[in-house]
């Protein structure tokens, strides 16, 4: 019988190897966010997000996650509920909201940065290359495929 892990060492494709790692990445921080938090795992990039760009409006978080804004709206209703975040009209927009963390939102985000960071570490400690030269590497991948499609598409 043919093992998974036959076949990636013996894929000759990329994506074979990305898919891997989303996939394993999914299920570690899936587990955490089930056991240790009060998001759903559909929720986590909007709150990572919003970590990083705090003061946004929905329009914007909804194009950074690829999602709808009445996506978003669902989902920031039941981070009110939570105590996760805030909401203030927009005084440029009075049609939008900006969207801030509590301080619970802020420790639930740190938890699950702590939670990246030691997968990272994981998966890169019997790596011949450092975390930071291939995240460089990534980024480079990452954007020549973007680049790639924008121009044939």
């Amino acid at each position: 019988m043919i093992e998974y892990d036959d076949i990636i060492k013996d894929s000759p494709f990329l994506a074979n190897h990305l898919i891997t790692l989303i996939k394993t990445h999914d299920f570690f921080i899936n587990k955490h966010i089930k056991k240790e938090t009060e998001i759903l795992p559909s929720q986590y990039y909007m709150l990572l997000f919003l970590y990083y760009e705090m003061g946004t409006n929905q329009s914007d978080i909804a194009k950074a996650c690829l999602m709808d804004r009445s996506g978003v709206s669902r989902a920031f209703k039941d981070f009110e509920e939570k105590g996760l975040i805030t909401r203030e009209v927009d005084e440029n927009n009075k049609r939008a909201y900006k969207i801030t963390l509590t301080q619970k939102g802020i420790e639930t985000s740190e938890f699950l940065i702590e939670k990246e960071k030691e997968w990272d570490d994981m998966i890169c400690e019997q790596l011949d290359i450092s975390r930071d030269d291939l995240l460089e590497l990534l980024t480079k991948i990452s954007l020549k495929s973007l680049e790639f499609n924008r121009n044939q598409f």
